[in-house]
């Protein structure tokens, strides 16, 4: 089944229900589940990805794996032993130098955590040297910080996406950091304008996006709007908007 699959749907994009469809009208007798089991072993084996709820593409597409800085994974390991039973959520906008046409002067690394614990972990980070800073007087004394790599402390936002829960402290996921871009300019100034779309393009183009999830996500922080308008000038969007 799984070959004959790769041989319809070799660098499409489809529904679970097209595929469904199709191996029906080849007369093979499989229950739906079969077909979304050997759809799922592909996307383990690597030859599809998972593009949305129900929506596949067949070629190999990595999901993105972002390796944080040293200073960020410092960080985290200090995060992880002081406070064990605390969830984090890190972003290092390190990573998206990939994406960008002009490297930025200096990033930053975003540290969410519950609202009552922000001020203990920003207090911890800063006995370890850290240059911490609260979200709330960020925007006020960014123009200030000499450091090339100033952490922002802010409040765990409600609506975050659901990461596995592997570990408490864990690295956002390239769904959360694209929405996050266009929510929060007040942190991410220096990603807007075109190197948002450059991001945008660039990310989408080379890792396999969940977009069903990232859509999600902007409608729950109020910024659908702004991420589509983003997203519709990205090749492969424009190429499976209507599957979603």
């Amino acid at each position: 089944m799984k070959d004959e699959i790769l041989n319809r749907y070799n660098g499409q994009y489809c529904t679970i229900d097209d595929i469904v469809g199709f191996i029906e009208g080849l007369g093979m007798d499989a229950p739906r589940k079969t077909v979304i089991w050997n759809v799922n072993d592909l996307v383990r084996q690597g030859k599809a990805a998972r593009f949305g709820r129900g929506v596949y593409g067949f070629m190999p597409k990595a999901r993105f794996s972002p390796a944080i800085g040293e200073t960020a994974e410092r960080a985290c390991t200090l995060l992880r032993d002081k406070f064990k039973y605390l969830n984090v959520t890190v972003t290092d906008t390190g990573v998206l130098a990939q994406f960008m046409n002009l490297q930025p002067f200096a990033t930053v690394v975003v540290i969410e955590t519950l609202k009552s614990a922000a001020g203990a972990v920003m207090s911890a980070l800063r006995r370890e040297g850290v240059d911490a800073y609260a979200k709330k007087d960020f925007a006020l004394l960014e123009a200030y910080i000499s450091s090339s790599q100033p952490f922002v402390i802010r409040p765990e936002l409600s609506v975050n996406p659901k990461l596995p829960q592997k570990a408490n402290v864990r690295v956002a996921s390239l769904e959360k950091i694209l929405v996050d871009l266009v929510c929060d300019e007040d942190i991410y100034g220096q990603y807007q304008g075109e190197e948002l779309q450059n991001i945008y393009s660039n990310a989408t183009g080379a890792y396999a996006v969940n977009y069903t999830q990232m859509l999600k996500y902007a409608t729950a922080r109020k910024k659908k709007g702004p991420v589509l308008e983003t997203l519709q000038n990205t090749e492969v969007f424009s190429q499976l908007r209507g599957l979603l």
